[in-house]
């Protein structure tokens, strides 16, 4: 797969990623499973893990500003 930005590699890794909910509430999701471009670091996420992501805001304390998660496949 060619990255759609640059045209470089892409990868697959893990990293930790920040997500903005709202104004004032962020979930940190560790250990996210992403595609990403060697080159220019443009990430894209499969199809399953949006799937769990999408759950896992859907789960998380609407009254915390800042909530981090593991994300466990």
């Amino acid at each position: 797969m060619k990255c759609h930005v640059c045209s470089g590699e892409i990868e697959s890794t893990v990293t930790d990623f920040p997500f903005k909910l709202a104004d004032h509430r962020i979930l940190v999701v560790k250990n996210l499973p992403v595609e990403q471009c060697v080159s220019c670091g443009e990430y894209y996420l499969v199809d399953n893990v949006m799937q769990d992501l999408d759950e896992m805001i859907e789960n998380t304390d609407r009254a915390a500003e800042l909530e981090i998660r593991q994300y466990a496949a």
